[in-house]
């Protein structure tokens, strides 16, 4: 549970849980999985990987190939979620799809730096997801963000498109 702080009688909460690998909610990931037909799971453990092929912490999923897989991305949140994020622009440029479920934290460096700027879609979740592991809420908020090379073009001249409550990035004409 979050911690609440007062601070110059601004009502804080510490987001920090202490942990940084949450659960998917399964019911996120077997709708998600039904378009992508996901292969590679590469930031997991023994209990929580969602794919047959995953790398836990050991086997360092950051220094692994994932060229040309169809991935799913829930990675470590915290000091290192703009590593997994610049792998996933990184891999997708080789061929990868990878969809990612991030905290939506679009004041962050690593949302400047790949995603508003690679990310194919990106798309915000109303409401705060239940994690697999915790009884209750997220203590922030959560965003789908998809990495896919476009074979007409790739990343270059991008626009933001938003339809409904999504954000689509397209070739700008």
């Amino acid at each position: 549970m979050a911690e609440r702080r007062k601070i110059n009688n601004f009502d804080f909460i510490n987001q920090d849980s202490g942990k940084d690998d949450w659960g998917t909610p399964k019911k996120l990931f077997e709708y998600l999985d039904k378009e992508w037909h996901f292969e590679l799971d590469p930031c997991a453990n023994d209990r929580n990987h969602l794919c047959e092929k995953y790398y836990t912490k050991a086997e360092d999923g950051l220094s692994q190939d994932w060229e040309g897989k169809r991935v799913y991305m829930n990675p470590p949140y915290g000091r290192e979620t703009g590593k997994w994020i610049e792998k996933a622009y990184r891999e997708s440029v080789k061929g990868a799809s990878v969809v990612c479920l991030i905290p939506a934290r679009p004041d962050t460096s690593y949302w400047h730096n790949w995603i508003f700027p690679y990310a194919s879609k990106i798309q915000f979740i109303q409401g705060r997801l239940h994690y697999s592991d915790g009884k209750e809420g997220c203590p922030f908020p959560s965003a789908i963000v998809i990495f896919q090379c476009s074979s007409q073009g790739g990343y270059n001249d991008m626009a933001f498109e938003k339809k409904g409550g999504e954000f689509y990035v397209g070739n700008r004409a």
